[in-house]
């Protein structure tokens, strides 16, 4: 069971692959992390060098992978913060590969586009991610903000959030950190939409958000989805352990996801809640 995930990689910090793959490793996955963009660290920390990966080389190491076969044991294809419009050709490429050597494959699309009211890549990647790559994809995480500017409907509560995730399109659809007017003050809400079914699960808010946060959710969701494809018993468990490593972060001073130091607490919260029926 592999995982192909093309999202971006920072030499030092816990985002994008750099957060995912250990997560995956960690777990028992084996894990092809792709960079479409390569920084020095979080461009948040200010001063961060780096740049995307260009469209040629994404495509011929994809390309390599299907020369090897590789395909044939991928089970789900993963992009996040792709950077440029230029990447989708390349994920749409690569979910083709996979769904024709691994009938059954997934497409797991995190739409990293924004949040708290700013978009941060260009709007042709907005619309290439609404046009391109969430019409193939089976699961999609979006943050509020996404949500909104991929659909174009306000969300300012659970019932019009459940109704933006139904338009968005995939059968499988996981809003994170949403606070809504029937939100309880000190918490947040992770809104899941099954096949039409909705269902919410509520986690205390801390009183900063992290880096990476979204991105380590999405990779320990996946993990603990592939095995039964049980959606709400792999919700449960990325919950808890995200929960276990924002609070090791947190308490720890980090200024990026404990996800190394902390690993034997949110590894054990995952395995708690994999193993309780849901």
């Amino acid at each position: 069971m592999a995982i192909l995930s093309i999202q971006s990689q920072v030499l030092n910090g816990s985002v994008g692959n750099t957060a995912a793959a250990f997560i995956y490793a960690r777990l028992g996955l084996e894990v092809w992390p792709l960079p479409s963009v390569i920084l020095s660290h979080h461009p948040g920390h200010g001063g961060s060098e780096g740049g995307p990966v260009k469209q040629a080389r994404l495509a011929a190491l994809v390309t390599g992978l299907a020369a090897r076969g590789a395909f044939a044991r991928c089970e789900a294809v993963v992009s996040g913060y792709l950077g440029a419009e230029a990447a989708v050709p390349v994920v749409t490429d690569a979910i083709a590969r996979a769904r024709a050597s691994h009938p059954g494959a997934l497409y797991f699309c995190d739409p990293v586009l924004g949040d708290s009211g700013r978009i941060y890549v260009p709007h042709a990647l907005v619309d290439a991610t609404r046009t391109h790559l969430l019409p193939r994809a089976d699961i999609a995480t979006p943050n509020p903000f996404e949500l909104e500017i991929l659909t174009g409907l306000p969300v300012p509560d659970r019932a019009h959030a459940f109704r933006a995730m139904a338009q968005l399109g995939p059968g499988l659809v996981i809003l994170t950190g949403f606070t809504g007017t029937d939100t309880t003050p000190g918490t947040l809400d992770i809104l899941m939409l099954e096949a039409g079914n909705p269902y919410h699960h509520t986690v205390e808010a801390l009183p900063r958000p992290f880096s990476g946060a979204g991105d380590a959710f999405s990779a320990l969701f996946l993990a603990a989805y592939l095995p039964h494809r049980n959606a709400r018993r792999a919700l449960a468990a990325a919950a808890a352990a995200s929960a276990a490593l924002l609070a090791a972060t947190a308490s720890g001073g980090h200024d990026e996801l404990a996800i190394v130091p902390a690993q034997h607490l949110w590894t054990a919260a995952f395995a708690a809640a994999t193993a309780t029926e849901t």
